[in-house]
């Protein structure tokens, strides 16, 4: 249904012939309602261009999609060249045309037998989808390689930086079978840990996402299973959707803070293991470093 809201095609038109004054609302050849409610000056978007927009998708009174909400913010997009519209044009890509980076704007996109079929009978009789939109930035080739440099720089480093947790993390391996691990705890549940650093933000809580980066072995042969630093950095977890032993590590610690758990197969994988790289009954070892 998203892919309907967003995506449903309409007829193309040329953006020479509308005018979309502050506050004026114009009707587009496709047949959708537009009101700027900024007019910024400045180029406007055209087909062929990366846009970074902010899309809020209504349903009569119910918020069906947000890319705040469901992306974590503004969403990038590739304008596809005109050619490739074959004549037909969605609907934000309609008043994208129309604006300025800046602007935003609200689209109403009547819809027709066809639409309708795909919009669930929950909501009710719907005779129009609205979006507020907001065109935040035009993304210029000079950008997008700036940009591609910087994420080949932010990889780099992270991949550097997992070579010496994969030390720290061996070592402590080391010193936990040798009887030698400083300042190791456990808990009730047989969780085995030692905090570097508690962390100075928020305690973590079960619902929190959290950007982590972590690196895990076997505690049998310090095999190392998975990592984020070779994928460029934190994944966002969500606290209490991981195996046990990893919800409850990261519980012990404050956003920003960082710990090496030594977690039994009974709060891991169990009897099942996953996949080649963790057998059943293996006992894995964790390095955290919880954002913030």
């Amino acid at each position: 249904m998203r892919n309907l809201l967003i995506l449903s095609v309409l007829t193309l038109f040329t953006v020479s012939q509308l005018a979309c004054q502050k506050g004026k609302e114009v009707t587009t050849a496709g047949g959708n309602r537009v009101l700027n409610h900024t007019n910024l000056e400045g180029p406007k978007a055209t087909f062929g261009k990366t846009v970074l927009i902010s899309v809020n998708t209504w349903v009569n009174d119910s918020l069906v999609q947000s890319t705040s909400r469901d992306a974590g913010g503004p969403r990038e997009i590739a304008l596809p060249d005109s050619s490739q519209m074959k004549g037909k044009v969605p609907a934000v890509f309609e008043a994208l045309m129309l604006m300025a980076k800046g602007d935003s704007a609200t689209v109403i996109q009547p819809l027709d037998s066809t639409m309708k079929k795909g919009i669930p009978k929950s909501f009710g009789e719907v005779k129009e989808i609205r979006y507020e939109v907001k065109l935040v930035d035009i993304i210029t080739p000079e950008m997008l390689q700036q940009r591609q440099a910087e994420e080949m720089q932010k990889a780099e480093g992270a991949k550097a930086q997992g070579m010496v947790i994969a030390q720290t993390v061996t070592t402590m391996l080391a010193d936990y079978k040798s009887k030698k691990l400083a300042n190791l705890k456990k808990t009730d549940t047989g969780l085995e840990y030692v905090i570097i650093e508690q962390g100075t933000g928020a305690p973590i809580k079960d619902g929190d996402n959290i950007p982590t980066n972590y690196y895990g072995i076997r505690k049998s042969d310090g095999k190392m299973f998975d990592n984020s630093y070779d994928r460029g950095g934190p994944a966002p977890f969500a606290v209490g959707g991981l195996i046990p032993g990893f919800n409850e590590g990261m519980k012990l610690l404050n956003r920003g803070g960082k710990a090496v758990l030594f977690i039994p197969s009974s709060l891991g994988y169990g009897a099942q293991g996953a996949g080649a790289d963790i057998p059943p009954n293996a006992d894995l070892v964790f390095y955290i470093d919880m954002g913030q």
